[in-house]
Protein backbone atom coordinates (compact mmCIF):
# COMPACT_ATOMS: atom_id res chain seq x y z
CA UNK A 1 0.00 0.00 0.00
CA UNK A 2 1.35 3.27 -0.76
CA UNK A 3 -0.71 5.23 1.61
CA UNK A 4 -3.44 5.11 4.15
CA UNK A 5 -7.51 4.34 3.28
CA UNK A 6 -9.63 5.59 5.56
CA UNK A 7 -13.55 5.29 4.79
CA UNK A 8 -15.24 8.28 3.48
CA UNK A 9 -18.77 8.98 3.37
CA UNK A 10 -19.92 8.15 0.36
CA UNK A 11 -18.23 5.13 0.79
CA UNK A 12 -20.23 3.82 3.60
CA UNK A 13 -23.38 1.05 3.34
CA UNK A 14 -27.00 0.96 3.35
CA UNK A 15 -28.86 -0.62 6.48
CA UNK A 16 -29.12 -4.43 7.11
CA UNK A 17 -30.12 -6.80 9.06
CA UNK A 18 -27.63 -8.33 11.48
CA UNK A 19 -29.65 -11.66 12.41
CA UNK A 20 -32.70 -13.32 10.42
CA UNK A 21 -36.51 -12.88 12.02
CA UNK A 22 -38.98 -9.91 11.04
CA UNK A 23 -38.60 -6.29 11.22
CA UNK A 24 -41.32 -4.67 12.86
CA UNK A 25 -42.00 -0.95 14.28
CA UNK A 26 -41.25 -0.37 17.58
CA UNK A 27 -44.47 2.30 17.87
CA UNK A 28 -46.26 -0.63 17.74
CA UNK A 29 -44.74 -1.85 20.77
CA UNK A 30 -45.34 1.31 23.11
CA UNK A 31 -48.30 -0.27 25.22
CA UNK A 32 -46.58 -3.76 25.38
CA UNK A 33 -46.90 -6.72 23.41
CA UNK A 34 -49.27 -6.31 20.74
CA UNK A 35 -52.09 -9.29 19.82
CA UNK A 36 -49.95 -9.89 16.29
CA UNK A 37 -52.69 -12.97 15.48
CA UNK A 38 -54.16 -10.78 12.65
CA UNK A 39 -50.91 -9.17 11.76
CA UNK A 40 -50.42 -9.21 7.48
CA UNK A 41 -46.96 -9.41 6.36
CA UNK A 42 -45.97 -6.65 4.45
CA UNK A 43 -47.89 -4.80 5.91
CA UNK A 44 -47.46 -5.26 9.86
CA UNK A 45 -44.44 -6.40 9.52
CA UNK A 46 -41.53 -7.67 6.96
CA UNK A 47 -39.18 -11.03 6.64
CA UNK A 48 -35.65 -9.88 7.81
CA UNK A 49 -33.05 -12.51 6.64
CA UNK A 50 -29.63 -11.81 7.51
CA UNK A 51 -27.82 -8.97 5.41
CA UNK A 52 -30.84 -7.45 3.57
CA UNK A 53 -32.14 -4.08 3.07
CA UNK A 54 -35.82 -3.24 4.28
CA UNK A 55 -38.23 0.02 4.35
CA UNK A 56 -37.09 2.84 6.61
CA UNK A 57 -40.42 2.77 8.92
CA UNK A 58 -39.57 -0.63 9.83
CA UNK A 59 -36.96 -0.26 12.43
CA UNK A 60 -35.93 -3.19 14.36
CA UNK A 61 -35.92 -6.83 14.06
CA UNK A 62 -37.12 -9.63 16.62
CA UNK A 63 -35.08 -12.11 15.89
CA UNK A 64 -36.35 -15.82 14.73
CA UNK A 65 -35.97 -17.25 17.77
CA UNK A 66 -38.52 -15.26 19.86
CA UNK A 67 -41.79 -15.37 17.12
CA UNK A 68 -43.47 -18.58 15.93
CA UNK A 69 -46.88 -19.49 14.25
CA UNK A 70 -49.89 -20.95 15.52
CA UNK A 71 -51.76 -23.55 13.51
CA UNK A 72 -53.55 -21.52 11.33
CA UNK A 73 -50.20 -19.73 10.50
CA UNK A 74 -51.04 -16.76 12.15
CA UNK A 75 -47.76 -14.50 13.73
CA UNK A 76 -47.19 -15.01 17.82
CA UNK A 77 -44.40 -13.56 19.93
CA UNK A 78 -42.48 -15.21 22.85
CA UNK A 79 -43.77 -14.40 26.25
CA UNK A 80 -41.77 -11.86 28.47
CA UNK A 81 -39.87 -10.41 24.88
CA UNK A 82 -38.24 -6.95 25.59
CA UNK A 83 -36.42 -5.54 23.01
CA UNK A 84 -35.38 -1.66 22.28
CA UNK A 85 -35.64 0.41 18.82
CA UNK A 86 -33.08 -0.29 16.50
CA UNK A 87 -32.33 -3.97 18.13
CA UNK A 88 -30.63 -6.05 15.67
CA UNK A 89 -30.59 -3.28 12.81
CA UNK A 90 -27.06 -2.14 11.02
CA UNK A 91 -27.42 0.98 10.16
CA UNK A 92 -25.31 2.61 7.76
CA UNK A 93 -21.53 2.48 9.08
CA UNK A 94 -21.98 -0.09 11.54
CA UNK A 95 -19.79 -2.51 9.60
CA UNK A 96 -16.22 0.37 9.29
CA UNK A 97 -17.55 4.13 10.59
CA UNK A 98 -16.79 7.30 8.89
CA UNK A 99 -13.22 7.91 9.32
CA UNK A 100 -12.10 4.54 10.14
CA UNK A 101 -8.56 3.28 9.16
CA UNK A 102 -9.12 0.10 7.16
CA UNK A 103 -5.39 -0.20 6.21
CA UNK A 104 -2.26 1.71 6.66
CA UNK A 105 0.22 2.76 4.78
CA UNK A 106 3.23 0.39 3.67
CA UNK A 107 1.44 -2.40 4.80
CA UNK A 108 1.09 -5.83 2.92
CA UNK A 109 -2.45 -6.66 1.98
CA UNK A 110 -4.00 -9.70 3.57
CA UNK A 111 -7.14 -11.52 2.50
CA UNK A 112 -8.75 -9.79 5.43
CA UNK A 113 -7.06 -6.27 4.26
CA UNK A 114 -9.10 -6.99 0.58
CA UNK A 115 -12.12 -7.96 2.53
CA UNK A 116 -12.68 -4.81 4.74
CA UNK A 117 -11.91 -2.75 1.67
CA UNK A 118 -14.67 -4.20 -0.48
CA UNK A 119 -16.61 -4.04 2.61
CA UNK A 120 -15.81 -0.18 2.20
CA UNK A 121 -16.89 0.47 -1.24
CA UNK A 122 -13.30 0.65 -2.47
CA UNK A 123 -12.23 -1.23 -4.81
CA UNK A 124 -8.98 0.45 -6.75
CA UNK A 125 -6.00 0.96 -4.56
CA UNK A 126 -2.27 2.76 -5.10
CA UNK A 127 0.35 0.45 -4.43
CA UNK A 128 3.85 -0.22 -4.92
CA UNK A 129 5.20 -2.05 -7.63
CA UNK A 130 7.13 -5.59 -7.19
CA UNK A 131 10.48 -5.42 -7.39
CA UNK A 132 11.87 -7.64 -10.77
CA UNK A 133 14.28 -9.86 -9.74
CA UNK A 134 16.86 -11.91 -12.36
CA UNK A 135 18.66 -14.80 -10.42
CA UNK A 136 21.64 -16.10 -13.11
CA UNK A 137 23.05 -19.81 -11.96
CA UNK A 138 26.21 -20.38 -12.76
CA UNK A 139 28.54 -22.69 -12.66
CA UNK A 140 29.92 -25.48 -15.70
CA UNK A 141 29.27 -28.41 -12.68
CA UNK A 142 25.69 -27.54 -12.51
CA UNK A 143 22.74 -29.62 -13.61
CA UNK A 144 19.10 -29.26 -13.68
CA UNK A 145 17.02 -30.68 -10.53
CA UNK A 146 15.79 -34.02 -11.83
CA UNK A 147 18.70 -35.16 -13.72
CA UNK A 148 20.95 -37.84 -12.07
CA UNK A 149 24.30 -36.30 -11.18
CA UNK A 150 27.37 -38.16 -12.85
CA UNK A 151 31.23 -37.64 -10.87
CA UNK A 152 31.93 -34.27 -10.53
CA UNK A 153 28.18 -32.52 -11.30
CA UNK A 154 26.29 -30.51 -8.74
CA UNK A 155 22.40 -30.26 -8.98
CA UNK A 156 21.18 -26.31 -9.10
CA UNK A 157 18.41 -26.47 -6.62
CA UNK A 158 19.49 -22.98 -5.11
CA UNK A 159 16.45 -21.44 -7.42
CA UNK A 160 14.15 -23.10 -5.93
CA UNK A 161 15.04 -21.62 -2.71
CA UNK A 162 15.69 -17.91 -3.90
CA UNK A 163 12.43 -18.20 -6.14
CA UNK A 164 10.63 -19.09 -2.84
CA UNK A 165 11.98 -16.55 -0.50
CA UNK A 166 11.74 -13.80 -3.21
CA UNK A 167 7.66 -14.28 -3.85
CA UNK A 168 7.55 -14.59 0.06
CA UNK A 169 8.90 -11.19 0.58
CA UNK A 170 6.77 -9.76 -2.24
CA UNK A 171 8.93 -9.97 -5.46
CA UNK A 172 8.40 -11.21 -9.01
CA UNK A 173 11.15 -13.60 -9.84
CA UNK A 174 12.59 -14.86 -13.00
CA UNK A 175 15.31 -17.60 -13.14
CA UNK A 176 17.96 -17.57 -15.61
CA UNK A 177 18.93 -21.28 -17.29
CA UNK A 178 22.64 -22.43 -16.18
CA UNK A 179 25.59 -19.97 -17.50
CA UNK A 180 28.30 -22.17 -17.72
CA UNK A 181 31.45 -20.45 -16.33
CA UNK A 182 32.47 -18.70 -19.78
CA UNK A 183 33.07 -14.81 -19.09
CA UNK A 184 31.64 -14.28 -22.51
CA UNK A 185 28.12 -15.88 -21.68
CA UNK A 186 28.44 -14.68 -17.70
CA UNK A 187 28.63 -11.17 -19.56
CA UNK A 188 26.08 -11.13 -22.03
CA UNK A 189 23.69 -13.02 -19.05
CA UNK A 190 24.53 -9.89 -17.21
CA UNK A 191 23.55 -7.03 -19.83
CA UNK A 192 20.51 -9.00 -20.57
CA UNK A 193 19.17 -9.44 -16.96
CA UNK A 194 20.35 -5.25 -16.04
CA UNK A 195 17.72 -4.33 -19.33
CA UNK A 196 15.09 -5.65 -17.50
CA UNK A 197 15.49 -6.22 -13.54
CA UNK A 198 15.61 -4.08 -10.72
CA UNK A 199 17.84 -6.57 -8.68
CA UNK A 200 20.37 -8.90 -10.40
CA UNK A 201 21.13 -12.13 -8.63
CA UNK A 202 24.02 -13.75 -9.44
CA UNK A 203 24.75 -17.48 -7.65
CA UNK A 204 28.03 -18.30 -7.86
CA UNK A 205 31.72 -17.66 -9.10
CA UNK A 206 32.24 -15.18 -6.54
CA UNK A 207 35.26 -16.39 -4.93
CA UNK A 208 39.29 -16.83 -5.83
CA UNK A 209 39.28 -20.04 -7.91
CA UNK A 210 40.34 -20.52 -11.56
CA UNK A 211 36.99 -20.50 -12.80
CA UNK A 212 35.25 -17.27 -10.32
CA UNK A 213 34.99 -15.04 -13.05
CA UNK A 214 31.86 -13.02 -11.52
CA UNK A 215 33.65 -10.83 -9.11
CA UNK A 216 36.28 -9.38 -11.94
CA UNK A 217 33.02 -8.90 -14.30
CA UNK A 218 31.41 -6.55 -11.88
CA UNK A 219 34.60 -5.05 -10.61
CA UNK A 220 35.00 -4.04 -13.99
CA UNK A 221 31.29 -3.02 -14.67
CA UNK A 222 30.23 -1.68 -11.65
CA UNK A 223 29.93 2.13 -10.28
CA UNK A 224 30.60 0.48 -7.09
CA UNK A 225 31.69 -2.45 -5.64
CA UNK A 226 32.17 -4.45 -3.09
CA UNK A 227 33.81 -7.91 -2.17
CA UNK A 228 33.54 -9.96 0.66
CA UNK A 229 31.33 -9.55 4.31
CA UNK A 230 31.96 -10.56 7.53
CA UNK A 231 29.77 -14.19 7.64
CA UNK A 232 30.74 -17.89 7.42
CA UNK A 233 29.91 -19.13 5.43
CA UNK A 234 29.34 -16.99 2.62
CA UNK A 235 32.26 -14.47 2.98
CA UNK A 236 32.79 -13.94 -0.25
CA UNK A 237 29.42 -11.98 -1.76
CA UNK A 238 30.10 -9.87 -4.01
CA UNK A 239 27.78 -6.33 -3.82
CA UNK A 240 27.63 -4.09 -6.95
CA UNK A 241 26.06 -1.14 -8.46
CA UNK A 242 25.69 -0.84 -12.06
CA UNK A 243 23.73 1.83 -13.65
CA UNK A 244 21.85 2.54 -10.37
CA UNK A 245 20.53 -1.06 -10.18
CA UNK A 246 21.79 -3.33 -7.00
CA UNK A 247 23.74 -6.48 -8.10
CA UNK A 248 24.57 -9.23 -5.56
CA UNK A 249 26.61 -12.43 -6.13
CA UNK A 250 26.10 -14.67 -3.96
CA UNK A 251 28.11 -18.20 -3.32
CA UNK A 252 27.11 -21.15 -4.29
CA UNK A 253 27.20 -23.07 -1.24
CA UNK A 254 22.79 -23.71 -0.30
CA UNK A 255 23.70 -21.88 3.28
CA UNK A 256 26.07 -19.43 2.34
CA UNK A 257 23.38 -18.56 -0.44
CA UNK A 258 20.48 -18.54 2.20
CA UNK A 259 22.68 -16.10 4.40
CA UNK A 260 23.65 -14.15 1.84
CA UNK A 261 19.75 -13.75 1.14
CA UNK A 262 18.91 -13.44 4.17
CA UNK A 263 21.70 -10.59 5.15
CA UNK A 264 21.78 -8.69 2.13
CA UNK A 265 18.61 -9.62 -0.48
CA UNK A 266 15.74 -9.47 2.61
CA UNK A 267 16.61 -5.94 3.28
CA UNK A 268 16.39 -4.54 -0.22
CA UNK A 269 13.19 -5.96 -0.92
CA UNK A 270 11.52 -4.90 2.60
CA UNK A 271 13.30 -1.26 2.11
CA UNK A 272 11.58 -1.25 -1.58
CA UNK A 273 7.78 -1.40 0.52
CA UNK A 274 8.88 0.83 3.18
CA UNK A 275 8.89 -2.03 5.60
CA UNK A 276 11.85 -3.34 8.14
CA UNK A 277 13.21 -6.72 7.65
CA UNK A 278 12.68 -9.30 9.58
CA UNK A 279 14.98 -9.47 12.58
CA UNK A 280 18.21 -10.90 12.47
CA UNK A 281 19.24 -14.18 14.60
CA UNK A 282 21.26 -14.35 17.56
CA UNK A 283 23.36 -17.33 18.73
CA UNK A 284 24.71 -17.16 22.48
CA UNK A 285 27.55 -19.13 22.86
CA UNK A 286 28.23 -22.33 24.99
Amino acid sequence: MKKSIYLSPEQRLWSCYSVPGIAVRSNDFSNGLPDTSGWVKGVDYVQADTGDDFPDEYDTVIPVEEIYYDSEGRLALAKGLTFKKGDCVGAAGTAIPQGDLIVEAHVRLTPLHLTMLALGGIYHLEVIRKPQVIYIPTGSELIHAGIKPERGQTIESNSLMVSALLRQWGAEVTCYPIIKDKPEELAEALDKALNVADLVLINGGSSKGAEDFNTALLEKKADLFRHGIRAIPGRPVGIAMIGGKPVINMPGPTFATFLAMDWCVSGLIHHNYGLTAPGGRSLKSV
